[in-house]
């Protein structure tokens, strides 16, 4: 009894906790939607523009109005002076702020949408990499499988005489060999399962997820012109480097209105006791004078006449014109490298098919054959299985390089690969 006992605590020890639980089977599209505005790291990309819309809320609000107290006493009159002043914008500074403040969020936001489009192309990375560690440690765990029977017909045949023993220890050493590289693919699909749940919040268990890859014919390539005008459209730091354009061009007209005085309009009462009464007679009724007060302030730009911020200004926007067209010579190297990448990995994909894994099963048949009839060895039966399995592991790595390729290129030039 406390054998059993213990074997089943060792076997509840022993056997992992996800075993039995349903796997999560997701497409690419699937992955993608699950990378929703409420996803942690699109939050985390998202909360810089909230920053940037600080500024434009400063630049447009009002001035608040000033109020004055002012009490004189002189030879026995008391005067108070009260006064509400409030300065009015109208030259059209507070606009140009306003506008270059907004070219400046529009400038985060198409940065913001770059990164989120950064964030998408390394989900879809990470999605391609596990399923062709799937199909890696799928294909090893068939040639295996494979070898194992072999091994073990081997082993009947060895028994009745009609094999002998060093075929059925080299088959149970290939099956050795080809378990240990499973192991290994194995180990390369849980870490792409951890890397792929890294962007999907609702995973709680990596091990569980997997991933379907669909198979399309490749579309035609785009010319390079093509890219780089798709490029103009849809990069966002392209777009983000234009309106930082703007926003200096504004801000430069603001500067130069700044040369224009904005007029500081204040009114008030005036009460004085030079009639014979007090404070607390002015007051009231027949105690004293009341007059209204009306006055203009004006700022008169004699020293600072704006050179700091028309300098910032054109410095800006030279920064945003050479930035920008620094981002543009390298992007044309980035999308001409990528597209003749994806020209060559597509071909060799396709050869490597059409002539290797294509065969592949059809020299196994044939070593089979040769194998039972005795017209050859073990080692040429077990090399055949080898090239077979080595063919196949080979053309997953091809397509995933393809598929890394094209998504580099879809992010680099902005255009969607149908």
């Amino acid at each position: 009894m406390r054998i059993a006992v213990l074997c089943a605590a060792l076997v509840a020890f022993l056997v992992p906790r996800d075993v039995g639980a349903q796997s999560l089977t997701l497409t690419e599209s699937d992955a993608l939607a699950r990378l929703s505005a409420d996803n942690p790291r699109v939050r985390a990309i998202r909360a810089a523009l909230d920053i940037a819309r600080v500024d434009a809320l400063a630049a447009g609000r009002w001035p608040n109005p000033r109020v004055n107290w002012d009490r004189q006493s002189v030879a026995g009159v008391t005067e108070h002076l009260v006064t509400v002043a409030q300065p009015l914008p109208i030259t059209g500074r507070r606009g140009l702020d306003v506008q270059a403040a907004s070219a400046r969020v529009a400038a985060s936001s198409n940065r913001i949408d770059d990164e989120t489009r950064r964030l998408r192309a390394d989900l879809r990375l990470a999605f391609a990499d596990l399923v062709a560690a799937q199909i890696r440690e799928r294909e090893l765990t068939t040639a295996r499988d494979r070898l194992r029977e072999l091994a073990d017909i081997l082993a009947k045949r060895e028994a009745a005489g009609d094999a002998a023993g060093f075929d059925r220890l080299r088959a149970e050493r290939e099956v050795l060999d080809v378990d240990a590289d499973r192991a290994v693919a194995a180990t390369e699909r849980a870490r792409a399962q951890a890397n792929l749940a890294t962007f999907l919040a609702d995973v709680i268990v990596p091990s569980l997820l997997v991933a379907i890859g669909g198979s399309t014919p490749p579309v035609p390539m785009l010319s390079l012109e093509a890219l780089m005008e798709q490029a103009e459209t849809r990069r966002g730091e392209l777009l983000a480097f234009r309106e930082d354009l703007e926003a200096a061009r504004l801000s430069e007209r603001a500067a130069n209105r700044s040369l224009v005085p904005e007029p500081e309009i204040f009114v008030g009462t005036k009460s004085s006791t030079v009639g014979g009464g007090d404070i607390g007679s002015v007051l009231t009724v027949g105690g004293g004078d009341i007059g209204p007060v009306v006055g203009v302030h004006a700022t008169i730009p004699l020293f600072d006449r704006a050179r700091p911020e028309r300098a910032l200004a054109t410095a800006r926007a030279a920064q945003a014109k050479a930035g920008a067209d620094r981002f543009r010579l390298v992007l044309g190297g980035q999308i001409a490298a990528l597209r003749g990448v994806v020209v060559a990995r597509r071909d060799v994909a396709t050869r490597y098919r059409a002539e290797a894994v294509n065969t592949a099963d059809q020299i196994a048949r044939i070593a089979q054959v040769s194998y039972d009839a005795g017209e050859r060895g073990i080692l040429e039966l077990l090399d055949a299985h080898r090239i077979g399995t080595s063919a196949r592991v080979r053309q997953a790595t091809l397509d995933a390089a393809v598929r890394e390729a094209e998504i580099e290129l879809e992010f680099t030039s902005g255009w969607e690969i149908p």
